[in-house]
């Protein structure tokens, strides 16, 4: 076994020191002190205290992770930043051993890795706690156990690929889009026996058996992730058309990867050397043509099907390199792709001022508009990481304000779950209350916290100056807390917060948050 280990070592050395990279970048970023945790990180740490089959708007998975993970080593920036790095630098090793296992030498595993490292939603993603640093990690180990059933002609790996499938949707729901696309591309491609058997059917039943709790969860909860994805496509997500799309992709998986991954495309669906692979192509365009279809503007949508094609780009180069001769061409790509990096780590990752960072996106002329009437001045993946302890601080006033006779009878609300979980988490050392939001989880929790028995005469209201009125008709007085939060770099929403002390409610407290409820 220990001979195996330093073989495997020695084999995959160039993959394992890419890997590293990729890791030190995302992770290193966690030092950068002008910037703290990313607003769902605060979700996260609040869905991990309270371990459950589901949440409204996440299946479990990576909340449990996070659970075991938090219990010994805690929740903070530090501790909770190494398991998305550790898990998409895992994503660009494996895309290189997927490479491996359709044929590809070690220059074309090398380059696939490569692509994946500097892919500008990877890197990004691999920087801050999520199911997104998962998601592609498990469509590509999913990926190479497909590709070795192929080779194998053994319909017996559905199991294995069975619990793939599971695990990957107990990660993100979204997940049934890929393993759909997996299917479709299998059958196009004319692997029909192998998906039309009882290996199938059994691998389909063990994913389903495993994603079970999710789904029994959702009807003890009345489904509320159909509500919150009905939600979110109305009214969040911004509609993309299909040029804008392409663009777009471009652009977010860095055009210096679009040679690698459309020459993989070409490749896999015209090469005799890789007929068994067709299939990675098909899966590809299938799940491209899907999301431009439906005009998503989420870059992550289709991030895990981007290893399927850098497998077969990396594979053609170096066909392409040998067959010319041209190994001067081997540094270039190479060179090219970290260029493309190096050109968007300013946006992705938290290592400059954020002047500097609003001067630079100008400058690249992007568009920051991922949610609907939602344009930070700075990309959302860095603007949503500010002035989460200065919000607390202004609510730990006017907590600290009020006599103590007031302390034992208050709540605190907050507008959505990173404020909630903020206050949570800051708020541990100072016993803060309860804090209570109608937004997605945090709604089911605060209701369940409210039924038992809970009351309170004084709420805290951490929201905007457009809250007032609506508090005013439901509480007998509405004290505005001198001072507000304001950041020119934060986005809209998170703009110019003030803390209202509101006493005396005029309806129950159920009915209260039943009307600042949203699935959203």
């Amino acid at each position: 076994m220990k001979s195996f280990n330093l073989r495997f070592i020695q084999e995959n050395k160039y993959l394992f020191i890419i890997a590293l990279i990729n890791f030190l970048l995302a992770y290193a970023s966690s030092f950068v002190k002008a910037y703290g945790y990313f607003i769902d990180e605060f979700y996260y740490i609040a869905c991990a205290a309270r371990p459950a089959f589901g949440y409204v708007d996440h299946p479990p998975l990576a909340p449990l992770i996070l659970t075991v993970f938090s219990f010994f080593f805690g929740t903070s920036l530090l501790a909770i930043r190494i398991l998305p790095a550790l898990a998409q630098s895992a994503s660009v090793f494996f895309t290189g051993m997927l490479t491996k296992e359709i044929g590809g030498g070690r220059f074309a595993q090398c380059l696939a890795a490569c692509a994946m490292a500097t892919s500008p939603v990877i890197v990004a993603f691999g920087a801050f706690y999520s199911m997104n640093a998962y998601e592609p990690l498990l469509a590509i180990v999913l990926l190479i156990f497909t590709v070795r059933m192929i080779k194998e002609n053994n319909p017996q790996r559905w199991i294995v690929l069975g619990i793939i499938m599971g695990l990957g949707m107990m990660n993100k729901h979204t997940f049934a889009v890929f393993i759909a696309g997996l299917v479709f591309s299998l059958l196009v491609t004319g692997q029909w026996k192998l998906v039309l058997n009882k290996w199938f059917a059994a691998g389909s039943l063990i994913a389903l058996l495993i994603f079970l709790p999710n789904i029994i969860w959702q009807a003890q909860n009345n489904y509320p992730s159909l509500e919150f994805y009905r939600n979110i496509s109305a009214h969040k997500n911004v509609y993309t058309p299909p040029l804008a799309f392409f663009k777009n992709q471009v652009m977010e998986m860095s055009p210096s990867s679009f040679p690698v991954w459309f020459a993989g495309i070409i490749f896999l669906f015209f090469s005799k050397s890789v007929k068994s692979c067709k299939f990675l192509a098909a899966l590809f365009l299938s799940l491209f043509l899907f999301m431009m279809i439906s005009g998503t503007s989420r870059p992550d949508r289709l991030m895990f099907a981007y290893p399927a094609v850098f497998a077969g780009g990396g594979f053609f180069f170096e066909r392409f390199i040998l067959k010319h001769n041209a190994r001067w061409l081997k540094a270039v790509l190479m060179v090219f792709l970290y260029a493309g990096l190096a050109i968007g780590v300013p946006v992705l990752l938290p290592y400059f001022t954020y002047e500097q960072v609003r001067s630079y996106t100008k400058l690249l002329g992007l568009n920051t508009e991922l949610e609907t009437g939602n344009r930070p001045p700075l990309p959302q993946v860095l603007a949503d990481r500010i002035g989460w302890k200065e919000k607390f601080n202004l609510v730990l006033n006017a907590y600290q304000s009020l006599p103590d006779s007031e302390k034992a009878k208050t709540i605190i609300a907050a507008e959505n779950y990173g404020q909630a979980g903020a206050l949570e988490l800051y708020g541990k050392k100072y016993n803060f209350p309860f804090v209570a939001s109608g937004h997605n989880t945090y709604y089911l929790w605060s209701k369940e916290k409210l039924e038992s028995g809970t009351g309170f005469k004084i709420l805290l209201q951490l929201g905007h100056e457009r809250d007032l009125n609506g508090l005013k008709n439901v509480f007998d007085s509405v004290e505005v807390y001198p001072g507000e939060f304001t950041n020119e770099y934060v986005t809209s929403h998170e703009n110019h917060l003030k803390v209202f002390i509101c006493r005396g409610p005029k309806i129950p407290p159920l009915e209260m948050l039943e009307r600042g409820r949203f699935y959203y």
